[in-house]
């Protein structure tokens, strides 16, 4: 039997999700009986169906010291507030309103308790400022690295609610904020060390240590009725993307002219000798929304983001080859249409090496 870094996160999630014969929708765990499960495995979230008019919507992170929060780069209070927005953000993937919030820590015996009520505190802040609430959880002792796992249950309508599975072709593609940036200041972090917190790099370190989920923008945006498929950057432009387009069943050509120019990016990829499109597009936890738009509500869902003050690009349309992912460079001085080359980057695997 293959090792995890052989077989990679997705290949092993789908392989214990094939075992416990779980599906994306209407799905039957063994034993258990399919009323009430809405959509299962392969999306931001989970819905269950509580009642009618009424679904509850699940999702769960976790945080490793050492793997998604640096001890000497986030303070207690900042990694609790992200682990948050983590799961926050899955939440705005789904156009669900979050509710409530159950907490699980493994700690060493020798931590000051007091980090752990700034890690709560931080939390607690980020989830109430979204309308959620900590109603609990459990402790437990280790010996090595130390761990959150925060369950997030929030509730919407049925209808209207957002998935990864309904984009169309022709379907405009649309991406909030900045991405790559959190992703961009890991790497400088692991390649210049504190010469990382210089001034010029301050934003970047703001998108990967005090991210912002964007949960607000996604109530105000499934007024419109405009979004047809969401999926959230979690772990990288290029392999969310990726995901969205597999459960629509449609391709994907990005336009270079149209993604609005970062600076700080690219001087960040100069520094690190990358190519600035493997850095936007590569790895990178950034709690940004992508999402797929009918044409006809591309000016509203504008105004909307105009309004909560969210950057939003529209970089494409969705079409094409089945989950083929392109990147279109831009036209030449002549007027010439840019070449086409697969979508550099991927999304963040675990078990990657």
């Amino acid at each position: 039997m293959p090792t995890l870094r052989e077989l990679g996160e997705f290949e092993v999630l789908r392989l214990l999700t094939a075992a416990r014969g779980a599906g994306p929708a209407g799905a039957t765990l063994p034993g258990a009986p399919a009323a009430g499960i809405v959509l299962d495995a392969g999306d931001d979230a989970a819905v269950l169906r509580v009642a009618p008019g009424l679904d509850l919507v699940a999702t769960t992170d976790a945080f490793v010291e050492g793997e998604h929060f640096l001890g000497a780069w986030s303070s207690p209070r900042e990694a609790g507030a992200r682990l948050a927005e983590a799961n926050l953000s899955d939440l705005a993937a789904m156009a669900a309103v979050p509710r409530w919030a159950l907490l699980a820590i493994g700690a060493r015996g020798d931590s000051a308790a007091e980090e752990l009520i700034q890690f709560q505190s931080g939390l607690a802040a980020a989830l109430a400022a979204a309308g959620a609430a900590l109603v609990g959880g459990n402790l437990t002792a280790v010996s090595g690295a130390e761990w959150f796992s925060l369950a997030l249950l929030g509730e919407r309508e049925p209808a209207g609610g957002w998935t990864r599975g309904g984009a169309r072709p022709g379907d405009l593609r649309a991406v909030s904020g900045h991405v790559g940036r959190a992703g961009a200041a890991l790497r400088l972090v692991r390649a210049l060390g504190e010469g990382a917190r210089a001034p010029e790099w301050a934003p970047l370190l703001a998108a990967w240590l005090v991210p912002r989920a964007r949960v607000g923008l996604a109530r105000a945006r499934r007024r419109t009725g405009a979004v047809t498929a969401a999926t959230d950057v979690s772990d990288g432009f290029a392999g969310d993307l990726a995901h969205l387009c597999e459960a629509s069943g449609v391709g994907a050509e990005v336009e270079e002219s149209a993604w609005p120019q970062d600076s700080l990016i690219e001087r960040a990829a100069a520094v690190l000798g990358l190519d600035p499109a493997a850095v936007r597009f590569g790895p990178s936890d950034d709690y940004e929304l992508i999402l797929a738009i009918a044409p006809a509500g591309r000016e509203e869902c504008e105004r909307v983001a105009a309004a909560a003050g969210v950057p939003l690009a529209f970089v494409g349309r969705f079409g094409g080859a089945p989950a083929r992912l392109a990147l279109r460079a831009r036209a030449s001085a002549g007027g010439a249409a840019g070449a086409t080359r697969p979508l550099p980057g991927t999304g963040y695997d675990h078990f990657g090496a």
